[in-house]
């Protein structure tokens, strides 16, 4: 429906979008203004007889769903060709992109020459994670850059230290944290894709030593008592881990929380330093903001 691509674009802090296509838009703004109604569906049929099938009936249905209401339906349809050329198109995106100082993010299709220092993680985009990109995430590694490398000040004893990361997805953070030095991490998500797609990237990187992964929902049950947890969430949910992160790191821990929005900055560093932290630093990038926190001794 045209009207709502307009809604959505003139609300953006009610709808909280990352993107739009800009010819929606003004393909929506035409239809305002020439007070063209009308919402478009488009479905898409394999070019074979099932298909044509399935298109017969669906232009059927579509027609007696508008009689039956009272409004009209026109129903077009049209071959899209050959789609061997573009089937992977998508693929010339998405090259070797480097996170922070030292982490490049690679996919499997593209060849990459690690520089002095870099490590290099294989990622290829997936369907419902993507390829780990985001400024957040990109927040949350430099934040993991920091503390492995000493830049913080903490030592943790002088050992190799633990990494929780809450919201795994990709599994990207964790991979990155054991490349940076961890002795050891775990990966927690709710979704069952997530944990399966977590869990074949770390193979992928030769990882399945260090990082193990499970389902779970934030901290509830978890027995792991981590140096470091990093948290990639979104603003509700950081506030919520907070108390948790808390009562699982020992003093001197770290809390690297990001997908927090600038405008619940505010907000957000106070439900942190609430449950006990001290605030070290807080990264931005565009809209986006990551807090690096430390456990004090006591609340």
């Amino acid at each position: 429906d045209p009207l709502d691509a307009l809604d959505i674009a003139e609300h953006k802090d009610l709808y909280k979008y990352d993107y739009i296509n800009e010819d929606i838009t003004q393909a929506a703004a035409a239809a305002e203004r020439d007070q063209a109604g009308g919402v478009t569906v488009i479905l898409f049929f394999a070019d074979d007889e099932e298909g044509q099938s399935r298109l017969d009936e669906a232009k059927s249905r579509a027609v007696s769903y508008a009689a039956e209401r009272g409004f009209e339906v026109v129903c077009e349809s049209a071959v899209t060709g050959d789609d061997s050329e573009w089937l992977y198109k998508w693929q010339e995106h998405f090259k070797p992109t480097k996170l922070g100082d030292r982490i490049v993010v690679r996919p499997g299709w593209e060849e990459y020459d690690a520089k002095e220092g870099e490590l290099v993680i294989e990622m290829d985009p997936g369907m419902a994670f993507g390829s780990g990109l985001h400024e957040t995430t990109r927040m949350c590694i430099e934040g993991l850059e920091k503390a492995l490398s000493g830049e913080l000040g903490i030592s943790f004893e002088g050992r190799a230290p633990k990494v929780l990361d809450v919201g795994t997805g990709t599994g990207i953070l964790s991979i990155a944290a054991a490349l940076l030095g961890a002795d050891e991490c775990l990966g927690i998500d709710i979704d069952d894709e997530a944990v399966r797609v977590a869990s074949e990237n770390i193979e992928k990187n030769q990882l399945s030593g260090k990082i193990s992964v499970m389902k779970g929902d934030l901290m509830a049950g978890v027995l792991y008592e981590p140096d470091i947890i990093v948290a990639n969430l979104m603003a509700d949910l950081v506030m919520k881990l907070s108390p948790a992160a808390f009562d699982h790191l020992s003093a001197g821990g770290l809390f690297i929380s990001s997908g927090i929005l600038d405008i619940k900055t505010e907000v957000v560093a106070e439900a942190i330093e609430r449950a006990g932290f001290e605030i070290l630093h807080i990264l931005a990038d565009g809209e986006w903001r990551a807090v690096i926190a430390v456990r004090k001794t006591v609340k």
